[in-house]
């Protein structure tokens, strides 16, 4: 574990959520020189079912490469450092296919996405980088094989929420909010609870919190609540749909089943539809 739980959190989260269209390995070594990259990711053809679950990040996400994330926003001196991690990857995949008498064409080389909270305009311009039709999601120029994700510019909708939990501050803990909400029988929303209330966990051991770390905490705390109290609920619905479920195999009348689980009648038909069915 690294003294930033940030860049922990945020690196098992993004592995947690691309692993389901393709694979991602942190903390990559490249082998051109001693670096690593946060997250090195491979785009999985056979899970392209899976990408609309992610959303916004799923739609950006099209092809191998790097992803670099910031818990502030990075300097151009950063920037250029994940260039070069850029340039030792693509150097490493033109040996492979060399070595395997391949041929790779510019689209097959890796990309690399910088995401970070904001990104001044002099960054920006510095960069040359140019608006998207994606409000947040900016493209350098095109032989540079880069997109920046600033977060805190993206549209406040379900399909960018994803890439919201990685925001800091307010725009963070409202994401927290939302993701509370979403229905626990959604795929990732488990694994990505986990993950939240292991964040918590880290930051309430360190000491000497922040303000902004101390509300963070206060907004994971109520979402793992409601989380337990959304598997409770789940659990007693379970329940009641196991009695009914007998209770209809022993042909006891709808209408004093409904009274007994509580279930309503459209409920119990569907019940009975799958019981005719098996």
């Amino acid at each position: 574990m690294s003294k930033f739980p940030h860049d922990d959190f945020a690196k098992a989260y993004l592995a947690e959520l691309l692993n389901t269209i393709g694979k991602a390995v942190p903390n990559r070594p490249l082998k051109a020189e001693s670096r690593a990259a946060d997250l090195w990711f491979e785009l999985n053809p056979q899970l392209e079912a899976q990408r609309s679950q992610l959303g916004l990040l799923g739609r950006l996400l099209t092809r191998n490469g790097l992803i670099e994330v910031f818990r502030n926003a990075a300097t151009a001196i950063e920037i250029r450092a994940c260039q070069g991690k850029l340039i030792s990857a693509e150097g490493e995949s033109l040996r492979k296919a060399k070595r395997r008498d391949q041929r790779l064409t510019e689209a097959e080389l890796p990309y690399l996405w910088l995401l970070m909270p904001t990104a001044s305009a002099e960054i920006r311009q510095g960069f040359s980088v140019m608006e998207t039709d994606t409000a947040g999601v900016y493209e350098f120029p095109s032989l540079q094989r880069i997109k920046l994700i600033v977060v805190h510019q993206l549209e406040k909708t379900e399909e960018t929420l994803w890439l919201r939990l990685l925001s800091r501050e307010g725009e963070q803990q409202r994401a927290i909010e939302e993701f509370a909400q979403i229905s626990s029988e959604l795929p990732l929303y488990n694994s990505i609870g986990d993950l939240l209330a292991d964040y918590r966990t880290i930051l309430e051991t360190r000491g000497n919190l922040t303000p902004e770390e101390e509300e963070l905490i206060m907004k994971l705390s109520e979402a793992y609540l409601k989380r337990i109290e959304d598997s409770k609920q789940a659990g007693k619905q379970e329940a009641r749909q196991e009695m009914a479920l007998k209770l209809l195999r022993e042909g006891v009348p709808i209408e004093v089943i409904t009274r007994v689980s509580e279930l309503s009648i459209a409920e119990l038909e569907r019940l009975r539809a799958n019981l005719s069915n098996e």
